[in-house]
């Protein structure tokens, strides 16, 4: 008994060896365990021979036992592909010989349901699998019709007919049986690999959103606070909105103090030295490239460069800030030719010399691809911009300088590209920059903070169900 379960196994995983992966091993699993039930199969059918005295199944039985029993063999000399169509045609060669040979009473026809029913689980392509079902469809129905119009060459008593025929049909329903078996199995192993994969994905999932919230907390505390904005801009809003939970825009403010020397004593003509302190605003809306995590590296990076500039290398002309971020992104991430780097506008504001602080202002600026927008008398002013990047690109100029005053009660618009550029409407179209230029026009009027949320919601309602593009960043002033 020990001996026949440790042959039986050995059979059972001929050529495992050989399996590329679980498909593969499935099928040889399959295949042999197929193979030693139709091979005790025929053995049995040997058996009941001497039995009821039909010793005319013997000429089937031991070719096809025979038959049967290569299957493992093919697997164990790894020629699994063959060994599978093999598998899948053997069985129909055998029931169209004894189909021939029996009568129709004895229901051998029936067995052509369970050789449709195996291609499917040894073979992927569909067509192979179609092939093979139509192939036994295509047998059954001729075996009936052949069966039904000729005489069988084996005759046998009424009563022993009745048992063949329970006993094949008892047959076809234990492999119906093992193959519904095995697919319920299969498909229960499957279900429990996709759920322990599903969990696994939901811790890993919560580990990396935790991390990017983190993130997001650090890049958040360097982003110009709303008490700071408050406490050195007049009225504004601040709309932003980042693609995913970290941005690559970012909007970014400092302030500084800064000192110039002048004046002459006219009465001795000796050079008198006297100290100004002026203060200047920086405010910084830029669009980092990329957005997510990349952006938001990239936005972390430009920040730091900036802060260097003003507050370290004391860079107070807006353009020359621009110069210095640029020939530091170049020289930190674009040794390689990589055009990271980002568009923006930095502006610095300060009483105007001379006039009445409360009634202008001016405001000195750079602007790398993007353009400020003015809302003066009504009119949209798009404001002078140098179109290249702030990073690696065709051009290598110097940034332009712009100073403009503002007058009492005009606003002025800082923007990034993502509002523009997203998707959404009736037609599916980008909402483009007249579009927002237009919107702007129309609500410049309006209090600052009902200004926000009518762009909010008009982006939202442009966008409808479609995904966001791009990160969003909006600064309104009102000076």
């Amino acid at each position: 008994m020990k001996f026949a379960t440790t042959f039986i196994e050995k059979i059972t995983y001929s050529g495992i060896s050989h399996s590329k992966n679980s498909h593969d091993r499935k099928c040889i699993l399959i295949i042999n365990r197929m193979s030693i039930v139709l091979a005790l199969l025929m053995v049995m059918f040997a058996s009941m021979a001497p039995i009821f005295k039909i010793y005319d199944m013997l000429y089937f039985c031991i070719p096809f036992f025979i038959a049967f029993s290569l299957a493992p063999y093919f697997n164990y000399r790894g020629w699994l592909t063959f060994s599978k169509f093999f598998f899948a045609f053997a069985p129909v060669i055998c029931l169209v010989s004894i189909c021939f040979y029996n009568s129709i009473n004895l229901g051998d026809r029936f067995f052509f349901i369970t050789t449709a029913t195996i291609p499917i689980i040894l073979f992927r392509k569909t067509w192979v699998v179609y092939t093979i079902f139509y192939v036994s469809v295509a047998a059954f129905i001729f075996t009936t019709w052949y069966q039904s119009n000729y005489a069988p060459m084996m005759h046998l008593p009424k009563e022993l007919e009745t048992k063949y025929w329970y006993f094949t049909l008892i047959s076809v329903f234990a492999v119906l049986f093992y193959v519904i078996r095995y697919f319920k199995g299969d498909s229960e192993v499957y279900e429990k690999e996709i759920e322990d994969k599903n969990t696994l994905i939901s811790i890993k999932n919560k580990e990396i959103v935790d991390s990017i919230n983190y993130a997001k907390r650090i890049q958040y505390t360097l982003l110009a606070h709303n008490d700071y904005l408050n406490k050195n801009l007049p009225e504004h809003f601040v709309l932003f909105k980042p693609k995913d939970i970290v941005s690559g825009d970012f909007y970014w403010a400092t302030k500084i103090v800064s000192s110039s020397k002048f004046g002459v004593s006219t009465e001795t003509h000796n050079k008198k030295q006297e100290t100004s302190n002026k203060e200047l605003f920086f405010l910084a809306v830029c669009d980092s490239t990329g957005h997510g995590v990349p952006g938001a590296f990239m936005s972390l990076l430009n920040i730091s460069f900036l802060n260097e500039a003003i507050n370290e290398k004391n860079i107070l002309q807006p353009h020359e800030v621009l110069n210095h971020v640029r020939k530091r992104l170049i020289e930190s991430v674009s040794q390689d030719g990589a055009k990271d780097g980002m568009d923006g506008i930095l502006i610095s504001l300060n009483p105007s010399i001379g006039g009445d602080m409360h009634q202008t202002t001016k405001i000195s600026y750079a602007a790398a691809n993007n353009a400020p927008i003015l809302i003066r008398d009504g009119a949209v002013m798009e404001l002078p911009f140098d179109k290249m990047p702030v990073g690696h690109g065709e051009k290598t100029d110097s940034f332009k300088l712009n100073t403009l005053e503002i007058k009492k009660g005009e606003t002025l618009y800082l923007y990034t590209d993502g509002f523009a550029d997203q998707f959404g409407g009736a037609k599916g179209k980008k909402f483009k920059y007249k579009q927002l230029n237009d919107l702007l026009i129309q609500i410049s009027k309006e209090p600052l903070e009902k200004q926000k949320l009518i762009l909010d919601k008009s982006f939202t309602d442009w966008k409808g169900n479609l995904e966001q593009v791009d990160d969003v960043c909006i600064i309104g002033i009102r000076l």
